[in-house]
């Protein structure tokens, strides 16, 4: 049996996750795309929010909405007075943009079928290890892909 698969902007969702936040729930969404890998595999993995309660840290994991419309989930690397700095966690690049941009933030996430608080210490190990090593990142990324790819050999 084929599953189907319905595409909708993530804008016309977006009420609905409003809503559910005013009903004091989280909402989970599916993870597209791959500029969150490791942590995120695109299609497989959701991410959990919840609605911002004052001002975000750094590893923190906000959606956001860009300046064109588009909704990003990726993880705060600075914080200043009036903007967050953001970077995938499969990228270098840097994006800054108000903290107003902000629109929710991942307070758990379902990898692999497991549900993991962002709370959990292995997590929190994870994020801020990734974080410092940013520099690294393409070296790194480029290594664990070749031993993907020997091993499904």
């Amino acid at each position: 049996m084929n599953k189907k698969e319905t595409r909708m902007p993530f804008a016309d969702i977006m009420p609905l996750i409003t809503e559910s936040f005013r009903q004091g729930l989280t909402a989970t969404i599916p993870v597209a795309g791959n500029s969150m890998w490791p942590l995120f595999s695109h299609k497989r993995d959701c991410a959990v929010l919840s609605p911002v309660d004052g001002d975000l840290r750094r590893g923190d994991v906000p959606l956001y909405r860009r300046p064109d419309g588009k909704y990003v989930l990726h993880r705060i690397i600075r914080v200043t007075k009036d903007e967050y700095v953001f970077t995938g966690d499969a990228q270098t690049q840097l994006e800054r943009l108000p903290k107003t941009c902000v629109v929710a933030v991942m307070t758990a996430f379902v990898r692999k079928g497991k549900t993991v608080d962002c709370c959990n210490k292995w997590y929190r190990f994870y994020s801020h290890s990734w974080m410092l090593v940013r520099p690294l990142r393409p070296l790194l990324i480029w290594l664990a892909k070749s031993l993907i790819k020997i091993k499904k050999r």
